[in-house]
């Protein structure tokens, strides 16, 4: 009897498996002609919930990621190599069908040499493994706590998939936010201050319900975007998804497709460029723009080679490969916008790359729930010396942890030679941290990066990938000051400069003191003067020498046996 049971049961779990496989769907990238008849089902049943409340930013793809999420539906959209480089650093999120399902990728995953210690399995009924388009995007509310944004996923038949960002909250354990503007990801990218782009698929796609000006309104509320760049699709493909051309790669970076000039969409390309090159990022100035090259006419059938649907994932860069002599080209013209990046092309294997559906579409990252994040606008242009240049920045854990000790800190070379360390200061702003860069040459190159470390071991560097892509302003002209400017007040001495000497008489009221310490240190704590003089009570102290200190700001610090004064002290 017992194995009767057994046998029904079996029989009963294959039968299930049968009809789960039978039901479940499997559709194309290019909207069919039944799903266009249903457009008017899109977002029927989305729940939208209010904005977030307080300050909300939008995490850009280049942030610190603390994994990945991808999917099985029948097979992998991307290959098993790609999988295998992800899992060595970040967690991979691999969204499967059933208990069992996972149980299958697994095996495949040690047999391809995925490390499995990096892994884990959300079970959810899916249709596609497009994860890019209907996967949530992440904002970080008030700089404390990330959460998920959810919208309604422009394709009709795709009823599962419209939830996972629904269970992404809920596996991550993050607040849910309900956003309700027909869109998909592979149509949007963000710069993580205040910027997004997209074609103008948004607008055609939400104008039943939504004016441009309502779709930007609601765009600000749940994500932070200030501007949102809504674009004409230069590629004239079916999809008009944006990653299918361009790319934010950083803040003031954009990656725009190069096609040649017989191609029929050339002046279109040129357009865009164009347009981000004489637009300012969220820095102030216009963005860089790098080119990468595609070669080929036909928008269906993939010839057009998709290089900026590549991923960012932590300091790797993942560019699709396609065989093409343009490989080696792109992958150069990432590593020249990216410098301090591991740029890793990745060949499709059985699964084909194409103009219009390539390896960014079948991945997303998942932004990292402690990440420490550096908010910084950095100088830039010729700048004058005030006397020098104050750098500001506000550093926030999203884990709630402390600083390290001696963080954070700011590095700065001139004109390329060697590093020196600053410590940043808490100002009297929460978070806010300050640092003064010593005035240099007029025409002098300043490059400079900042670096925090937390409690906890993170660590976070503005710009993203640090020293290799430095901060860059150059010196302009001195604000006329006098050599010696009185900064703070200092009742009992005063200073008097000789510059043809180079000496400096200096007058102490000792107040009864027996003994009077001069020290004289550079902003950095480097001391270049430091003497004591035995003193009579009302006496005069004279002459002190500092010949061969270079021109900058230093502290002047006066200590008696009775009082600690200080002045600021600037020599040009």
């Amino acid at each position: 009897m017992k194995k009767i049971f057994s046998l029904f049961i079996i029989i009963s779990f294959i039968s299930l498996s049968v009809f789960a496989q039978e039901e479940r769907k499997v559709l194309t990238h290019h909207m069919t002609p039944d799903e266009k008849a249903n457009r008017h089902l899109i977002g029927k049943d989305f729940v939208e919930t209010d904005p977030p409340v307080g300050e909300v930013r939008n995490i850009a793809e280049w942030e610190q990621m603390e994994g990945v999420l991808i999917a099985y539906n029948y097979g992998f959209g991307i290959p098993y190599t790609l999988i295998a480089e992800m899992s060595q650093d970040c967690i991979v999120t691999t969204i499967v069908y059933s208990a069992s399902e996972e149980s299958t990728v697994r095996g495949y995953y040690t047999s391809n040499g995925v490390n499995l210690e990096n892994c884990n399995f959300i079970h959810a009924p899916i249709e596609t493994y497009w994860v890019r388009d209907y996967s949530p995007w992440y904002v970080a509310v008030d700089n404390s706590e990330v959460s998920v944004i959810n919208f309604p996923y422009n394709r009709p038949q795709y009823p599962n998939v419209n939830d996972i960002p629904i269970r992404m909250s809920e596996f991550l354990e993050v607040p849910l936010y309900g956003m309700n503007v027909i869109h998909t990801g592979g149509n949007y990218m963000c710069d993580g201050y205040g910027q997004a782009a997209s074609t103008t698929l948004t607008i055609e796609e939400n104008q039943d319900d939504l004016t441009q000006a309502e779709i930007e309104q609601k765009m600000l509320e749940y994500l932070g975007i200030e501007t949102y760049h809504l674009l004409e699709d230069p590629m004239g493909a079916y999809i008009e998804h944006i990653d299918c051309w361009g790319k934010f790669i950083d803040v003031d970076k954009v990656l725009i497709t190069e096609v040649p000039d017989y191609h029929v969409n050339y002046e279109n390309y040129e357009a865009i460029a164009a347009y981000f090159s004489e637009t300012d990022c969220s820095y102030g100035y216009p963005y860089q723009v790098y080119r990468v090259f595609s070669l080929g006419n036909d928008q269906y059938t993939g010839d057009q080679n998709p290089y900026t649907n590549s991923l960012i994932l932590n300091n790797k860069v993942f560019v699709p490969q396609t065989n093409s002599q343009w490989d080696d080209e792109a992958l150069n013209v990432y590593q020249q916008a990216m410098p301090g990046y591991e740029i890793i092309g990745i060949e499709a294997g059985y699964n084909s790359w194409i103009n219009t559906d390539a390896l960014h579409c079948r991945t997303h990252g998942i932004a990292d729930r402690e990440m420490l994040y550096i908010n910084h606008i950095p100088i830039s242009g010729t700048i004058d010396s005030e006397p020098g240049y104050t750098v500001e920045a506000n550093i926030y854990s999203y884990a709630g942890n402390s600083l390290e000790e001696g963080s954070p800190v700011l590095n700065y070379s001139i004109d390329g030679l060697f590093y020196e360390e600053i410590e940043m200061a808490l100002s009297s702003k929460s978070n806010t941290y300050t640092v003064t860069i010593p005035e240099q040459a007029e025409d002098t190159e300043i490059l400079y990066y900042i670096n925090a470390e937390d409690t906890e071991g993170k660590i976070a560097y503005h710009p993203y990938i640090g020293e290799s892509d430095p901060h860059i302003f150059t010196a302009g002209a001195t604000i006329p000051v006098n050599i010696f400017q009185e900064k703070e007040k200092a009742e009992n001495f005063n200073i008097y400069p000789n510059p043809s000497t180079g000496n400096f008489f200096v007058w102490v009221n000792l107040n009864d003191a027996e003994t009077v310490n001069i020290k004289i240190s550079t902003i950095t704590g480097k001391i270049i003067f430091n003497e004591q003089y035995e003193m009579n009570s009302g006496g005069d102290l004279q002459n002190i020498n500092i010949i061969g200190v270079a021109a900058g700001i230093y502290n002047l610090e006066m200590k008696t046996n009775k009082t600690i004064q200080t002045k600021k002290l600037i020599i040009k």
